[in-house]
């Protein structure tokens, strides 16, 4: 059985988020199962580097793939136009098949967004040849064929085949969460034993809010899954979310961003962020540390990274890039040990001490 009760962070081919699980201990990256969103790697010229990439930070531990659906991009870089392929309504299923085939710890995901029916079938059938398991990803602010791709799962239900209904950049509302009922129990009609995962992100956009010391937001995507427990708790439900980042923005953005630190906890995330006293990236690491959630911190390389930072040592956080890294890396660790009490969580295995 490939799919059992992990954590399940939707990881796209970013900085941040690669940095991060680079420098995750290889223990923590075993007892997750990554959903790693596909797509050229900043300029690259070759689409190789984002595999190359995703080796180098995630390792050969077996992760589910898919394509970043919000990537867009115009250049005639060959990455781009290899990226362009794979989207292509009638041959990209034949590139994504060899995709996957060509990496031997790749789960795949069916490619059903503005795809045919024959091209489903015929990834289906290859699929489950190939014997890593199947995986129906559904972004449900996309339009699929739901009554088809439902009628398919009925057909090829298996222990190895995992539903994963990602709602995308929302907060928590009535509406959302009768939308995924409604996924959820069509899902379960078809089989009680049928697995699934509800992800989503929703951290903050606007930072305006959150000024003069550390205030907390609560993370959605735990609000929203442990409502949805509450209904489904006898079922095959796993968490996810897009450890602490959202989907990619093309809608610019205002001047440069105030120095900030995020600590993430189990439940929410603490910003930490003044423009009223001009803080720097030390002072909000001083900031967070003094925090009694800090007392509870996994020690990672994330929150060793703040810890040195506070401390004004040299190679501290000093860009936002590095922050984000930072949050993704303890979220990541935190998210992946929910059920163990937050004091006690010491992750395994090597990581790198900054300080």
């Amino acid at each position: 059985m490939l799919f059992f009760n992990r954590y399940y962070p939707t990881i796209c081919v970013r900085r941040a988020e690669m940095r991060a699980m680079e420098k995750l201990p290889a223990t923590e990256k075993e007892k997750m199962l990554p959903v790693t969103l596909l797509a050229p790697w900043l300029n690259s010229i070759e689409f190789n580097n984002t595999f190359n990439i995703v080796q180098k930070s995630i390792g050969s531990i077996p992760i589910i793939v898919d394509l970043d659906r919000y990537f867009e991009g115009s250049s005639p870089l060959p990455s781009r136009k290899y990226y362009s392929d794979l989207c292509n309504f009638d041959t990209g299923y034949i590139l994504w098949e060899k995709l996957i085939h060509s990496h031997d710890n790749y789960i795949p995901c069916i490619q059903t967004f503005n795809v045919d029916k024959k091209a489903i079938s015929h990834q289906i059938e290859y699929f489950l040849k190939l014997g890593r398991g199947l995986v129906f990803r559904f972004e449900i602010e996309r339009n699929y064929d739901l009554d088809y791709l439902f009628e398919r799962i009925s057909e090829i239900m298996t222990d190895n085949l995992l539903c994963i209904f990602d709602y995308g950049y929302k907060e928590y509302s009535t509406e959302l969460e009768n939308r995924l009922s409604n996924l959820i129990d069509r899902l379960i009609s078809i089989s009680p034993t049928a697995k699934f995962v509800i992800s989503g992100a929703d951290f903050p956009n606007d930072f305006s809010q959150f000024d003069n010391f550390s205030e907390a937001k609560e993370i959605s995507s735990r609000q929203i899954f442990e409502i949805l427990r509450s209904k489904y708790g006898n079922y095959n439900l796993y968490y996810g979310d897009w450890a602490s980042t959202k989907p990619r923005r093309y809608d610019g953005g205002g001047g440069t961003p105030l120095p900030r630190i995020d600590f993430p906890t189990k439940q929410r995330w603490i910003i930490a962020r003044s423009k009223e006293d001009n803080w720097d990236f030390e002072l909000a690491a001083k900031m967070i540390t003094r925090l009694p959630e800090w007392d509870d911190r996994p020690h990672v390389w994330g929150t060793g990274m703040i810890e040195k930072t506070a401390l004004g040592l040299p190679g501290g956080i000093s860009t936002g890039p590095e922050a984000i890294a930072c949050r993704v890396n303890i979220h990541l660790v935190v998210q992946n040990n929910y059920s163990i009490p937050s004091g006690s969580i010491s992750p395994k295995g090597k990581w790198e001490d900054p300080i």
